[in-house]
């Protein structure tokens, strides 16, 4: 997980979040980072608005053509100007889609760098949008304090930073999102700071909305771990683990 003053250093496996602010030149940055795949030897697709409908099917599909073409990754630009319509819920959309995203790339072949233009969208969306990349461009605050992102496992997820009262609501998004798609979700919490009250009760009436459904925390730190216990969450009746 890092931040990135530019593009230059982007690497295969990386999914980088762009907020792009009123006035950056975006074209010029976007320009840049496509001629640089092509002379590394990526493959290079370019994603709008237009293309939101079976995005994530056609990356699946061009990173699969790009390996037997013989490239060395497919290098995607996916520029957002706008909210979905039709009446989707913003920030349930973006964790769904880049959640999705996250773990594709993980699995290597792939870099994507999702330019979402921050005129175009709702604080809430782009706080959705910040928590679920691991990696940012800019130096400037990007949305809550914390990080949920592919541990490179189908089930695994790493969780890094504070996950605290301003952060609860989207990180309770990116976990119900999670929890649709797997029995067990296992959270990575090693570069985890801090969870306070709202973050763990946001945590724990995620998994209870699943019934069935189990959250397993490894790597804990112990101030973590005594919060836990003093708000009675260690119990059985909780469907959230705390494992070593």
């Amino acid at each position: 997980m890092r931040g990135l003053a530019t593009l230059d250093p982007v690497e295969v496996g990386d999914h980088v979040c762009w907020l792009v602010g009123p006035g950056e030149d975006f074209s010029g940055t976007a320009r840049a980072f496509t001629a640089g795949g092509a002379l590394v030897g990526d493959k290079v697709l370019i994603l709008g608005d237009d293309s939101r409908q079976g995005f994530l099917g056609r990356v699946r599909r061009e990173a699969e053509a790009a390996s037997r073409e013989g490239f060395r990754a497919l290098r995607v630009l996916a520029r957002w100007d706008h909210e979905p319509g039709c009446g989707a819920s913003g920030p349930d959309t973006v964790a769904r889609n880049e959640l999705t995203l996250d773990a594709l790339v993980a699995r290597g072949g792939t870099i994507v760098v999702c330019a979402y233009h921050r005129a175009g969208f709702g604080t809430a969306t782009l706080d959705q949008v910040a928590s679920v990349h691991p990696h940012h461009l800019g130096t400037g605050a990007v949305g809550p304090a914390f990080r949920l992102f592919s541990a490179g496992k189908a089930d695994c997820w790493s969780v890094s930073g504070l996950v605290d009262s301003e952060g609860a609501e989207t990180f309770g998004t990116a976990m119900r999102e999670l929890l649709a798609r797997c029995g067990t979700v296992r959270l990575d919490c090693e570069n985890l700071e801090w969870m306070d009250a709202a973050g763990m009760t946001a945590l724990v009436q995620s998994a209870r909305a699943f019934p069935g459904r189990l959250v397993v925390l490894s790597g804990a730190n112990e101030t973590v771990r005594r919060v836990w216990a003093l708000l009675g969450y260690d119990s059985p009746v909780v469907p959230v683990e705390l494992g070593p």
